[in-house]
């Protein structure tokens, strides 16, 4: 067997397995509910690949079957099976009492008192027969379309209880860890001073420094739980006590201050003092003149290129040596 053919080999045998990793390490949805049946599907996969070749695909399922069943299974698969309604009443669903029993044992770890495990149980009867709101129609057009604990919160509402542990059961987050090593961690650990140190506790303190990254990275993301719309974070008495400055001080307003415009001048200073009128008269004069220009640039004819001698300020039926009264424009 060639380098090309035993490339192709290894792709058709891992290729179903990675993409139940990916599904595992997804964060779009909670995998629990998914997971049982994404393996046995890659399983199946790897089967048709093989042509159903026991001798090509037996050694492989081997070795994941046993690395599933002492390492990588739990209860929590079967139930996230279970509580699927898009695997459950799938009619080429043929391992209802496998999960069933799976079930029954996580209900009894994760449910301490008798009198809800009697009620769940009671209730368990009404979801295997869609009975009440699950055999609603629109609760059956949801089972593929709607995200797990969306569903069972939107139709579960008849059993409380069946509901609750549904979806404490489903919210379970999965991890592909157990079939990778994380080699940054690793590698802290087994550093030249610890590598001695024994297979089981290596694995421990990788075991215990991952944990302990995923507690930080939880404790930063619900440190921030400020909504800026949220009408509950609005704190009214910080705005009082706090209150940003205004732009004007009503307080030094007064009648003194309204008919002074201008600040008070020292006259003993050796500095000319303006007068307010004189300041006023040189206005008029400023605008009177704006306005002579004005009049004379409305006579103007274009003068981007002017000829030569050409007067841009001349009037028609006016010489030069004329001088054109402006007391009219004055008078205005």
């Amino acid at each position: 067997m060639n380098f090309g053919v035993s490339v192709h080999h290894i792709v058709k045998i891992t290729e179903p397995l990675v993409r139940v990793l990916r599904l595992v390490d997804g964060d779009e949805k909670p995998a629990m509910g998914y997971l049982y049946e994404a393996m046995d599907r890659a399983k199946e996969e790897i089967k048709v690949r093989m042509k159903h070749k026991v001798s090509l695909y037996g050694p492989y399922v081997q070795v994941i079957d046993s690395r599933w069943d002492r390492q990588l299974y739990s209860h929590l698969h079967a139930v996230g099976c279970f509580l699927n309604p898009a695997i459950y009443f799938r009619p080429t669903f043929t391992k209802k009492s496998e999960v069933h029993r799976g079930l029954l044992a996580t209900i009894m770890i994760l449910v301490c008192n008798a009198e809800i495990q009697d009620k769940i149980s009671s209730q368990l009867d009404e979801y295997k027969k869609s009975i009440g709101d699950f055999g609603m129609s629109l609760a059956i057009r949801q089972r593929e379309k709607l995200n797990l604990v969306s569903w069972w919160e939107q139709f579960g509402l008849g059993t409380p209880e069946l509901r609750s542990f549904s979806i404490r059961a489903l919210s379970q987050c999965c991890s592909a860890i157990g079939c990778e090593r994380n080699w940054s961690i690793f590698e802290n650990v087994h550093s030249k001073r610890r590598n001695r140190l024994e297979h089981k506790r290596t694995n421990d303190l990788v075991f215990i420094r991952y944990n302990l990254k995923l507690r930080e990275r939880n404790i930063r993301r619900t440190k921030n739980t400020f909504d800026p719309i949220s009408l509950d974070n609005i704190d009214l008495m910080a705005e009082w006590v706090a209150e940003e400055p205004g732009l004007l001080d009503e307080d030094d307003l007064n009648w003194d201050n309204l008919n002074a415009p201008i600040a008070p001048v020292n006259v003993e200073d050796d500095d000319e003092v303006i007068v307010l009128n004189e300041d006023i008269e040189d206005d008029n004069r400023v605008v009177k003149e704006n306005k002579r220009r004005v009049l004379a640039r409305s006579f103007d004819t274009p003068y981007d290129s002017p000829a030569d001698g050409f007067n841009p300020y001349a009037v028609d039926g006016v010489d030069d040596n004329d001088v054109f009264d402006f007391g009219e424009f004055d008078k205005e």
